[in-house]
């Protein structure tokens, strides 16, 4: 999607989030050049990482909420979470989305597939899982079974935080140190990984992108239970 495109298609699919803001496109003052917008009054995304933990928390509840709602609901995502694409507002406690330049529409098949794997991962059957990293694409359906066991290990410890029951604490997780020690060892060392499908690549930057971010900002939150109401029963 062109990036004033999809500035008003979230536009229109956040409408219903009052905690989310989305400035509006001038399109009389827009040019191919310059895109002209509300002027929105509020203060870089850093001033959270200074407030109360229960609002780090909400804040960060926004965050997960809306990347799963992009990814199940909408099928239409913005894949570049870094901090300059978003404002706060303090008193109003609304959440602004200001660049929409990396934005990508998901085949429903695509969406599908992640949430049978999803489901999978959360409820911990290694069996499932290791069927729909197939389906995924992280393997094929050839591979051997080692092959496929370190598809699905390395599933199951990315998706730690869906797992984890209750609040996680995104500040204080060393996970981004144990998936670059056990990705090391899976694909470079025993060469067992596939590479990921293009299509997946700019789902992965959202959510690692989205889990810095939290840890970044020093949020807790219960993942699980904010992408269990976009998943089939179990």
């Amino acid at each position: 999607l062109r990036p004033n495109e999809a500035r008003m298609r979230l536009r229109e699919l956040v409408a219903d989030e009052p905690t989310l803001l989305v400035p509006r496109v001038h399109r009389d003052l827009t040019t191919t050049r310059i895109m002209a917008m509300d002027f929105v009054e509020a203060a870089p995304l850093d001033v959270v990482a200074t407030m109360s933990q229960r609002r780090r928390n909400a804040v960060g509840a926004l965050f997960e909420r809306l990347l799963f709602r992009e990814l199940f609901e909408f099928r239409v995502m913005q894949t570049d979470p870094n901090f300059a694409n978003y404002l706060y507002q303090p008193k109003s406690g609304r959440l602004v989305l200001l660049d929409f330049g990396a934005t990508r529409h998901f085949r429903a098949d695509f969406v599908t597939n992640y949430a049978r794997i999803s489901r999978a991962i959360i409820d911990g059957d290694r069996a499932a899982v290791a069927r729909e990293v197939v389906c995924v694409g992280y393997a094929a359906a050839d591979d051997s079974p080692e092959r496929i066991e370190a598809a699905v290990d390395m599933c199951l410890l990315l998706c730690e935080p869906l797992r984890h029951v209750g609040r996680y604490d995104f500040g204080a997780s060393n996970l981004p140190a144990r998936v670059r020690k056990l990705g090391f060892e899976l694909a470079i060392r025993r060469r067992l990984l596939r590479p990921p499908p293009p299509e997946t690549l700019f789902l992965h930057r959202k959510l690692v992108g989205s889990f810095l971010l939290l840890a970044r900002l020093g949020a807790q939150g219960d993942a699980r239970s904010a992408i269990l109401q976009f998943l089939p029963k179990a």
